[in-house]
């Protein structure tokens, strides 16, 4: 019997702002001297959210992960693939961004840059992150950032440089909310669609898709205001904030439904019509809305007068993919609704609501009672064909350090109820799953029906 191979659908790379300096043009050096400044204060925020209290390191860090600095993993390759190894994942999807370090300009943890300045920051951490996988031996995929595309003809350049360079998907536009821009439906991004069609790059959507550039600072400004960063550190309020954005960012309705509104928008502008082979996947936005969404949006857009070739249930089935990272039980309880083979494994590295360093434990957890081949489909299949990957490549790798199937599935392996306390103080792996609120959902949809329509 092989090994089970594990594919995260949700990793995280990027190094410390001075380091992109070498991939950087030399005009912009002084605007990432400002940069580092920033850095340091989004540090003072993230603190608190990156470390693991003492006694749940007893619990959880029995191999010294988590003590030996295995979070380094988010910006040194070799330790990436160390913990990789000891984890038994055999690829990532790599996603920008993580607790110890901002980006170069471009990022939702940036104040706000003018879209030049947004772009050559993304050209930069680009470079970067091409360098990153090569070090992994072409174990980690990576996920581009659109840029700013206040100028298509750039922005469709940059697809064909990632592209060319071991990048499997790039971020929907709109990462960050930018009025200058118009919605998804709009014609205007159909030279951005057709690139990725014919690149073959897979359309993404994450966690805080269409916030604000700048409101993380806004939220700390708000805090520290009439104090200084350094008084307020040393009242302890950057680590209570960074608790409470901890918290917002994994509750049901965590970032609200913005990031799900690019499902429909893409839907609305017939962007699956005119290029039925591009796939997207929302990532690390959970996945239990998806069931009650499809079934509301099945019943409303055929009303709207929006002609579409095929309803939302079928584009779903089609074109999109899940990676709730850090699955749930009530997630997986729910695969067939949401779809077995469109459903993807996010172990969320190096995040501290991830899975790591207890991914075994944590699907021994979720997998109780589901059959062998669909734990294969989540855990590597689904993203074989989402991602186009190197199948034979990937599944000898796991060969090499994968679990047996009885690591994961022996009904005799019982997983400490510490380690499960842990999860639910890391990722609320108890709270009950999201209950769509569709008073709003329909609010959104009827919006995005009149502006078209206008």
């Amino acid at each position: 019997m092989s090994k089970i191979c594990i594919v995260s659908g949700d990793g995280h790379a990027g190094t410390k702002v001075a380091n992109y300096r070498d991939y950087l043009e030399s005009r912009y050096w002084d605007d990432l001297k400002q940069a580092e400044v920033e850095e340091r204060h989004f540090l003072m925020v993230t603190e608190g959210q990156s470390s693991f209290p003492e006694e749940a390191l007893e619990a959880v860090d029995g191999r010294d992960a988590i003590r030996s600095g295995g979070q380094s993993g988010g910006w040194d390759p070799d330790r990436r693939v160390k913990e990789m190894d000891a984890e038994g994942v055999t690829a990532e999807i790599i996603h920008q961004g993580h607790q110890h370090a901002t980006m170069p300009f471009f990022s939702i943890t940036n104040r706000p840059k003018p879209p030049e300045l947004r772009q050559a920051g993304a050209k930069a951490y680009h470079r970067w992150l091409s360098d990153h996988m090569a070090a992994t031996g072409g174990r980690a995929y990576g996920v581009a950032d659109p840029g700013p595309c206040h100028d298509i003809a750039a922005a469709v350049e940059e697809l064909r440089w990632v592209a060319d360079n071991g990048f499997v998907s790039v971020g929907v536009p709109g990462i960050l909310a930018d009025s200058a821009l118009p919605p998804l439906y709009d014609r205007y991004y159909e030279p951005f669609w057709a690139a990725c069609d014919e690149l073959g790059l897979v359309l993404s959507v994450h966690a805080g898709w269409g916030l604000e550039q700048g409101l993380f600072f806004k939220f700390a400004d708000m805090m520290t205001a009439g104090q200084t960063i350094e008084e307020a550190a040393q009242e302890g309020k950057f680590m209570a904030m960074g608790e409470e954005l901890k918290k917002s960012r994994r509750s049901p309705n965590a970032l609200g439904m913005q990031p799900r509104r690019a499902m429909w928008q893409l839907m609305l502008g017939g962007v699956f019509d005119r290029y039925p082979n591009l796939k997207i996947a929302f990532t690390e936005i959970r996945a239990e809305w998806v069931p009650d969404t499809i079934r509301f949006l099945d019943q409303k857009l055929p009303q709207s007068g929006v002609s579409l070739k095929l309803k939302p249930s079928e584009y779903f089935q089609r074109n999109c993919y899940v990676a709730p990272s850090s699955p749930k039980v009530e997630e997986i309880a729910m695969r067939h609704e949401i779809g077995v083979d469109r459903f993807l494994f996010g172990s969320d590295y190096p995040h501290p609501e991830g899975t790591w360093p207890n991914t075994w434990d944590w699907l021994r957890t979720v997998f109780v009672g589901v059959p062998e081949d669909e734990v294969r489909m989540i855990l590597a299949g689904n993203a074989f064909d989402c991602y186009n990957l190197d199948r034979q490549k990937l599944l000898a790798i796991a060969e090499r350090i994968g679990p047996e199937p009885s690591d994961i599935l022996d009904p005799n392996h019982r997983v400490s109820e510490n380690i499960i306390e842990d999860f639910d103080r890391r990722a609320q792996f108890k709270v009950p799953p999201e209950v769509v609120d569709t008073n709003t959902l329909e609010e959104l949809v009827d919006q995005d029906l009149t502006a078209m329509a206008g």
